[in-house]
């Protein structure tokens, strides 16, 4: 009667410990890697860059005093492609924290511009307002079982910083 209890409960004991490996490695590489699913969204090689507004003057030719004063609005919007509204959205509040200072999709504003430059003689040119930006490369990714990273894509973004800041040139 001992040694029937005694098989029994080895037996149990050892079902217990075989159940686990009976059931596959799906089960086992979701208990282990429960990030399986997630979806990451890194930055890299931030830098100050310029977008060109809509605010531009007529071509003069020089010698002369080439000048623009309007009172308008200023708009740009962020060059990239292929992302979705909502995505790059996700996309330029990461950047915001990780390039430490706030980025969006387009930025405008409504004021008094007013600039002159000289156009040297023989030069043909008009006056152009760019528009604070900053280039970075944004790179998806996500954890695939058995938890692996899996790059979805890597895009370059110019988005327009949101504050002030301008700047006007001479461009042919």
């Amino acid at each position: 009667m001992k040694l029937r209890r005694a098989t029994a409960v080895a037996l149990m004991a050892a079902s217990v410990t075989i159940a686990p490996a009976a059931l596959g490695g799906g089960a086992q590489a979701l208990a282990a890697c429960p990030e399986v699913g997630n979806v990451y969204y890194s930055i890299s090689n931030g830098a100050k860059s310029w977008l060109k507004t809509n605010l531009r003057s007529d071509y003069l030719r020089g010698p002369g005093t080439i000048t623009y004063n309007k009172t308008t609005t200023s708009s740009v919007n962020a060059s990239v492609s292929g992302t979705t509204s909502a995505e790059a959205g996700v996309v330029f509040a990461k950047a915001s924290v990780s390039l430490s200072v706030t980025v969006g999709g387009s930025y405008s504003k409504s004021d008094s511009w007013s600039y002159a430059a000289h156009v040297a003689s023989g030069q043909t040119k008009r006056l152009q307002q760019y528009k604070e930006s900053r280039s970075f490369t944004a790179k998806k990714t996500r954890i695939v079982a058995p938890c692996t990273t899996r790059t979805d894509w890597t895009r370059k973004f110019n988005a327009p910083v949101k504050s002030a800041t301008y700047k006007w040139q001479l461009t042919s």
